[in-house]
């Protein structure tokens, strides 16, 4: 299958490199130096993945996180010259399912856009298998990595469903953060511990209705369960 990523970068030197590489990685690329053109691209090329910086001239690059995390199901890796955890904790709250500090290595960038678009075939399949009930309102189709809530899809980004469905199939173990990093993100996954915190709380925005107990419970002190 072919993949393809875009990357959103308006340094062109930069830009010029991570489209080489991922070349000669094997993907379809397109780049493009501005938001603009970055929201043009996501209609018309059809991405599997976003490379996106958060310095663009023409826009926040948080901005245009917000518009693919709203209007599309796709991975979303930042690039930022910030070395701000409030940055990265932002991008994460906006929809990122990744970032990468600059500078970085060629073959950090390849190796991380490696994981999350490993995933990508999977989340795109649909199935007709059975669901499973997670509550008397959610449900969950693995297979076709589904989400329904109220008898309605939910669009989760592939990280979100993964967490989701570890939970599901380990309910009532209770997962300190360390251990759900390592499970789901990876033992190589160097990023911050926060970030399970940020998807659990996007997780819970989407699916928990407003009267009544969380599908994901906080162990304080420990982490998170699902019962």
């Amino acid at each position: 299958m072919e993949l393809k990523v875009l990357v959103v970068e308006d340094e062109v030197s930069i830009n010029d490199i991570l489209v080489s590489a991922l070349r000669a990685d094997g993907y379809t690329v397109k780049g493009v130096f501005l938001a603009k053109a970055a929201r043009n691209a996501l209609d018309l090329f059809k991405p599997d993945l976003v490379l996106l910086d958060i310095n663009l001239p023409d826009d926040n690059g948080f901005e245009v996180c917000r518009y693919i995390n709203d209007k599309y199901s796709i991975p979303v890796i930042m690039l930022t010259a910030r070395n701000d955890i409030v940055d990265k904790v932002l991008g994460l709250e906006l929809g990122a399912d990744d970032y990468i500090t600059k500078p970085f290595h060629i073959k950090e960038v390849l190796t991380r856009v490696k994981v999350a678009i490993r995933r990508v075939n999977k989340y795109k399949e649909h199935s007709e298998q059975l669901f499973i009930e997670i509550s008397n309102f959610v449900k969950i189709n693995p297979e076709g990595r589904i989400v329904i809530k109220d008898g309605e899809e939910v669009k989760l980004k592939p990280k979100e469903y993964e967490l989701l469905e570890f939970l599901v199939n380990n309910r009532n173990k209770v997962f300190s953060r360390e251990d759900l990093l390592d499970k789901v993100w990876g033992y190589d996954y160097d990023g911050e511990i926060r970030t399970v915190d940020v998807h659990v709380r996007r997780l819970r925005s989407k699916l928990d209705k407003e009267e009544g107990a969380s599908i994901i419970d906080t162990v304080f002190g420990t982490g998170y369960v699902m019962r």
